[in-house]
């Protein structure tokens, strides 16, 4: 089977780093012939150098999602797809901006597509949501086939854009391969309980919040700190006087996840949108307890290995994060709950092998 992989429409993000983790899963073990279009953030999280002699790379500088160079790259695409002639084309994470001429694969990430329902969504300005229109346009237009991380995004993605459910995939998400011979332990006893958020900055992640929630938590038995991964210039737009509570360790390369996980006490996440987070299933393998939306993804990924609040409401995220620390008994049965959810999703090898199998089924069809 011959395969084009595309990942470079990706940058940061969940995204971004399951497709390093399902490159470097699939230098181990991939025996197909492996075509791979890749940008200046993928080469530096993947040494493409190491990779055996059926894999062949093709460096882009730009993506289609940038109109200024769409034309050109898209012209160099169709030129290797010719070349190539693969059985499937694969692009990670769409919208890619392009309609391969081969059967298209194409993952989906676009969660305001699917959760439109949401008020969060609903409350959208005009551009915004010409924005949404147009990227739900790219969505169907340039995809044969999607692979998506949850049954309710699979139900709602066929449904939002009129596909066939039968062409719409299931590979969930779970933890990367520098988990694997991780060893937990509980942080130290300490007086100050930290709370870690690992995401890039995104309006739709929530980061604000907590600049309400800091002065909620004054007064208590403990000091709290929130710690967070995002890029200096959104820190020093957003967070400037908050450094002492809210505490900036930049962009982190998934390799760091692990040990920032056993710096803190619990996992943070108000986001208004989301497909799927591997914050989730992280948190569940480093026992961290999860703090997060009371919303339908959260739910449908957490299910009781969680403490949901109304991410609107301050005050209850407050009430929550004392609850959590001043009760062992909520903070043990949430790890012991994570523990045995994590068994439901499928680890970075698992994935890399579905992909490949999904692949296998519409060459084949």
């Amino acid at each position: 089977m011959k395969l084009i992989i595309n990942t470079v429409n990706l940058l940061i993000g969940g995204a971004f780093q399951r497709s390093v983790s399902f490159l470097n899963e699939l230098k181990d073990f991939g025996r197909d012939q492996y075509h791979v279009f890749y940008n200046d953030n993928i080469a530096k999280q993947v040494d493409i150098n190491s990779f055996p002699h059926n894999f062949k790379f093709y460096y882009f500088k730009y993506s289609p999602a940038s109109l200024r160079y769409r034309r050109k790259i898209i012209r160099e695409f169709y030129k290797i797809e010719e070349e190539v002639k693969p059985d499937v084309v694969f692009s990670f994470v769409g919208p890619c901006y392009w309609n391969a001429k081969s059967p298209h694969l194409v993952g989906f990430g676009v969660p305001h597509i699917v959760y439109d329902d949401y008020a969060y969504v609903k409350s959208y300005s005009l551009m915004t949501k010409l924005e949404m229109i147009y990227k739900k346009f790219w969505t169907k237009y340039e995809a044969d086939y999607f692979v998506v991380q949850t049954e309710d995004v699979r139900q709602r993605l066929a449904e939002r854009i009129g596909v066939d459910i039968n062409k719409v995939f299931l590979v969930s998400n779970g933890i990367g391969k520098q988990y694997k011979d991780i060893q937990t332990f509980k942080r130290p006893a300490s007086n100050v309980k930290r709370l870690l958020m690992i995401s890039t900055y995104r309006p739709s992640k929530n980061f604000e919040i907590m600049k309400q929630v800091v002065p909620l938590l004054e007064n208590d038995k403990y000091k709290y700190e929130f710690h967070i991964t995002i890029k200096q210039e959104d820190y020093d737009q957003h967070f400037k006087g908050f450094e002492k509570v809210i505490i900036n360790h930049g962009h982190v390369k998934a390799s760091e996840c692990p040990n920032l996980y056993l710096e803190c006490d619990a996992m943070f996440l108000p986001s208004h949108l989301e497909c799927f987070s591997a914050s989730y299933p992280e948190a569940m393998k480093m026992e961290r307890p999860i703090l997060t939306s009371n919303l339908s993804f959260a739910h449908t990924v957490c299910g009781n290995a969680a403490i949901y609040f109304d991410n609107s409401n301050a005050k209850e995220i407050a009430l929550n994060i004392k609850n959590l620390f001043s009760n062992e008994k909520i903070y043990l049965d949430l790890v012991n709950e994570g523990r045995n959810r994590l068994r439901i999703f499928d680890n970075s090898r698992e994935q890399a092998e579905k992909y490949l199998e999904i692949c296998g089924q519409i060459a084949s069809s």
